[in-house]
């Protein structure tokens, strides 16, 4: 089974006509696979109406509510796609550094409040907590501006996709805690 992509993250962006910024629909891709995971939007209606209620997109014009509601269709598609094809929605390489580490940062703020959207988490693993604490540690992640422009370090580069590499195993993770065995499936 092959996942189907996500929505173009700028083209999303430009959508917002300027309601959105990149962290922002960054943390709107986290509440949603937040909210998978604890299977609390079983419809994209069900997720608009949460980026409402949690005044991350309010009165979207009808294209960034369809491409919304896309993500919502991918991203629902790409946590049961058994490749692993799941990933973060989040700005392209080619921004700066630091922009997007606040994005990942937004990202785990948003998975966080979607993962407790569906009441306490208080029948997790060890393994889930300590996963959680890391998320909350990621989610208040800061990077010190870069002196006149300078490019990120090969090191930095790495790191930070090492990061998301992490981020995007906890979410698989948290999916199949919350998921539990499908029914008939043996567990060893």
């Amino acid at each position: 089974m092959s996942a189907s992509s996500l929505p173009d993250f700028d083209h999303t962006l430009r959508l917002s006509q300027g309601s959105l910024d990149a962290p922002d629909l960054a943390e709107c891709h986290g509440l949603l696979c937040g909210m998978v995971c604890r299977e609390s939007s079983r419809t994209p209606r069900d997720f608009l109406d949460q980026l409402s209620a949690m005044e991350l997109v309010v009165r979207p014009g009808q294209a960034l509510n369809a491409a919304l509601a896309d993500a919502w269709r991918s991203t629902v598609e790409q946590l049961a796609d058994e490749d692993m094809g799941f990933t973060l929605w989040l700005p392209d390489d080619e921004e700066p550094l630091e922009d997007r580490t606040v994005a990942l940062a937004q990202w785990c703020s948003g998975f966080l409040a979607g993962l407790g959207s569906a009441g306490p988490l208080e029948a997790l693993s060890d393994e889930a907590r300590e996963a959680i604490a890391d998320l909350q540690e990621i989610a208040r992640a800061e990077l010190a501006p870069l002196e006149d422009d300078e490019p990120a370090s090969e090191d930095e580069e790495v790191a930070y996709t090492e990061i998301v590499e992490y981020v995007r195993i906890v979410a698989l993770m948290m999916r199949e805690d919350f998921r539990g065995p499908k029914s008939g499936e043996v567990i060893h």
